[in-house]
């Protein structure tokens, strides 16, 4: 069965085409990865698969029937909810016919004629509990709540879990819809190797459709037998499985590099036909034809500049020095550590975070905090911030020097406010100075100078703000993780950023990639304990 096809697809943001005439099918069954740097347009092909968004031009068709199911990382959910309820909500309808299959049962009498018409309804009520996978919904269910710890949850209500714990309680209510295709965009947030494992064989055994955003290459590989690459304002469609798509993307790129050095002798040839017909108009005595064809070249050469290939630019990021009259990050003169932590203890009326945390933070401090989740990482960033309290032990914070706190959601007051005048008004830094900022931030794509906030993607939007925090008069930078939702490219960004930036940095994350680059030292919440890992 197709469950969505696309035919000559067309789609823009404000004035940025995503792409152009996309073709493309997701049937059942279907195991697909949408792949494409940051900005590029995934979240919207999305929306344009479940129907959340209309196409420019061409036509989306979408089986009638069919039920698609998207993972949203900030979707509602009731507060007041119990974890229990919530994880049995995707099995409401299975449950409702095993009870019925628990009332026929009792209606068997051992009459011949009697039992023969329950019997018939009997076998109408199994087929249908096979079909919603009645007979495996309570082994999965149990595996999830073990695999993902959630075995003392079960009684919490929704809003007394961590970020990383709703994450798992959102995922395993999409994953056990009954739906035909399911759409998961970034599912690895909060994940170590034991649930990366348990999703990747979820996915590979289910008969359903998945489509997965995912900037984790390994996570790819495990599952994928067919990519959505979008590059170059362009969807590629690869029925293959990632490496095999890596060969074939380079075969195309390198046909695309030779159509546009075929497009670049001729808009040169049609350039020097052009200045040769004006030459020629001006001694003419037909003016008016010569013109008429004068502007069919024109628009001819207007139809090869836009045919033109954009490939994805290699990542070239520098550190930019602020000018010399201006406050520099990490210039200011006080004496003494930034932050000290001495003896602290977090708790909660039922649970104990952590006891005996020790900490001295300096200007040349570089630390990664990691632990599972649920363990306080961000609540012990908030404390370092001085955003929170501890339950016992003391906090020492230099009043001479200033932090900055990044949450894991970036939020901005005004999303309607252009990038230039965000990070002028932030930093007060010079025009000239914002406008290589960005070109260094952006790698000179110069469409993003125009761009307003709201048109960011997530990525994008998290590495503006950590880039405006190194240039502000900052001496502690703490960051909740600082990676996420980000592509290599801007993982690379963030990660000479955070090398370069001359204050203190304290950040969590899960992004082991990103840690390697860093080589920050790392400190471990486990047991209760927080100290430096081995």
């Amino acid at each position: 069965m197709t469950i969505v096809e696309f035919k000559n697809v067309s789609k823009s943001f404000f004035s940025q085409n995503l792409y152009k005439h996309v073709d493309l099918e997701v049937n059942s069954g279907d195991k697909i990865a949408l792949v494409g740097n940051n900005g590029t347009g995934k979240s919207t092909l999305i929306k344009l698969l479940s129907g959340a968004e209309n196409p420019d031009r061409g036509t989306v068709i979408r089986e009638e029937e069919a039920v698609i199911s998207c993972f949203d990382q900030f979707g509602r959910v009731d507060l007041d909810s119990k974890v229990q309820d919530l994880l049995n909500s995707p099995f409401e309808k299975v449950m409702t016919v095993q009870a019925e299959l628990d009332a026929v049962s009792a209606e068997f009498t051992g009459d011949m004629d009697n039992d023969e018409k329950i019997m018939e309804k009997y076998s109408k009520l199994s087929d249908e509990f096979e079909s919603l996978g009645g007979y495996s919904y309570i082994h999965v269910q149990s595996e999830f709540i073990d695999t993902f710890e959630l075995n003392d949850k079960l009684d919490k209500k929704f809003r007394e879990l961590s970020g990383g714990e709703r994450q798992y309680i959102r995922l395993a209510i999409t994953l056990f819809s009954n739906s035909d295709l399911i759409i998961l965009d970034e599912p690895l947030s909060f994940f170590d190797k034991k649930k990366t494992a348990w999703l990747t064989n979820y996915i590979n055994d289910s008969p359903k459709a998945f489509l997965v955003i995912s900037h984790n290459i390994d996570f790819i590989r495990t599952f994928a037998t067919k990519i959505f690459d979008i590059d170059n304002n362009k969807v590629g469609v690869y029925d293959c499985d990632y490496p095999a798509y890596l060969k074939e993307k380079k075969v195309r790129i390198a046909e695309d590099k030779k159509k546009n050095r075929e497009t670049e002798e001729t808009i040169e040839e049609t350039q020097e036909a052009i200045e040769k017909k004006l030459k020629l108009l001006e001694r003419c005595n037909n003016k008016h034809a010569h013109a008429v064809i004068l502007r069919r070249m024109r628009k001819e050469l207007e139809r090869l500049q836009r045919e033109r290939i954009k490939f994805s630019p290699e990542y070239k990021y520098s550190y930019i020095d602020a000018p010399e009259d201006v406050m520099i990050t990490g210039k200011k003169e006080f004496e003494g550590p930034i932050v000290v932590l001495k003896d602290v203890m977090k708790e909660y009326p039922d649970k104990m975070l952590y006891k005996d945390a020790n900490l001295v933070v300096d200007r040349d401090t570089k630390i990664c905090i990691v632990g599972e989740n649920g363990s306080g990482k961000s609540t012990l960033l908030k404390i370092i911030a001085g955003l929170d309290k501890p339950t016992s032990g003391e906090v020492f914070i230099n009043e001479k020097a200033t932090i900055a706190f990044i949450e894991q959601d970036t939020v901005f007051e005004n999303e309607n406010m252009y990038i230039k005048d965000y990070l002028k008004d932030k930093t007060g830094l010079s025009e000239e100075f914002i406008e290589a900022a960005i070109d260094n931030l952006y790698n000179n794509e110069l469409e993003f100078r125009d761009k307003r906030i709201f048109m960011l993607s997530g990525g994008e939007k998290k590495r503006l703000e950590i880039f405006t925090n190194t240039l502000m008069e900052t001496d502690l930078l703490i960051i909740d993780e600082p990676s996420t939702y980000m592509d290599d490219y801007s993982r690379t960004a963030i990660a000479n950023m955070l090398l370069d930036y001359p204050g203190a940095v304290i950040l969590v994350s899960h992004d082991k990639v990103l840690m390697r680059r860093i080589g920050f030292v790392t400190y471990d919440i486990r047991d209760n304990r927080f100290r430096i890992k081995n």
